[in-house]
């Protein structure tokens, strides 16, 4: 058995009140109990399939090489969706098909995506009648393939490759005019609104002091700063947060409701 395959993440809309997350792991450690088990997030919004994309997104290129990644948004649990296996060249993916990867199928080391059909690495004794069976495919089907995974069965064992894999769209940064446009791609726990809007980004049409003017909706914003508490609290500025990317603030407080972001508004940088 490789050992470099014994680490699962675990991403999900479970939350931690419910007992969904524990027999996923239940499941994972009864066919291998070597495994370890680290969880990226069990509070992704319910049913949010971009801010998973996001989360795993931000997340899995710090864990080491051949981690699996199980991943499970799935509003379209039970119907005719497909679970699917992604390989990089450096880790794996188990999720629905549903658009949750976009971020890994973005990847350069990106090679194939497989659709998990081979049942005997899906849990035993699962029911399977018309009531029964199709609610869980996080216990049943996802958490078995991915600790089988880990055992050192090959991605091919699990079914044919696939190339009709659902994917959306990444929204990207792009010069215009004088500056560069994005919008809010994902608001964090804080309220902390984040752009998809880069440091180079910045640095390209302002310099490395950041002298730059930041529009977003309603706000304008002078410069970057070099940190959270550089303002005061209450205030609301812009810094570059930990992924490289233009994040809008409130000092100790929450922009989403101090400023009325959401998801896909516009923000605009340009050199002052």
């Amino acid at each position: 058995m490789d050992l470099k395959k014994n680490l699962i993440t675990l991403t999900t809309d479970f939350g931690t009140k419910d007992y969904f997350s524990g027999a996923m792991k239940g499941v994972i450690l009864g066919i291998n109990p070597d495994a370890s088990i680290i969880d990226i997030s069990h509070e992704v919004p319910s049913h949010d399939i971009w801010a998973a994309a996001y989360l795993l997104g931000a997340a899995y290129e710090y864990f080491p090489q051949f981690t699996i990644h199980l991943v499970v948004i799935d509003p379209g649990v039970g119907s005719q969706r497909r679970p699917v296996l992604a390989v990089t060249d450096r880790h794996y993916f188990i999720a629905p098909d549903n658009g949750v990867l976009s971020f890994v199928y973005a990847d350069p080391g990106f090679s194939k995506v497989i659709h998990l059909t081979a049942s005997h690495y899906f849990r035993e004794g699962r029911s399977t009648g018309a009531w029964q069976g199709s609610t869980f495919n996080a216990r049943d089907i996802f958490a078995p393939a991915a600790a089988w995974l880990s055992k050192g069965i090959e991605a091919e064992n699990f079914g044919d490759e696939i190339t009709d894999y659902v994917r959306f769209n990444i929204p990207r940064s792009r010069r215009e005019n004088d500056g560069v446009a994005g919008e809010i791609v994902y608001i964090d726990k804080f309220g902390n609104a984040i752009s998809n809007i880069t440091s180079s980004d910045i640095e390209e049409f302002c310099g490395q002091d950041a002298q730059c003017g930041i529009e977003a909706g309603q706000l304008a914003l002078s410069g970057v700063s070099p940190f959270y508490s550089a303002l005061r609290k209450g205030e609301t500025g812009a810094v570059i947060n930990g992924g490289g990317f233009l994040e809008i603030f409130v000092c100790q407080g929450d922009a989403r409701r101090t400023c009325g972001f959401k998801r896909g508004d516009k923000v605009f940088v340009k050199k002052r």
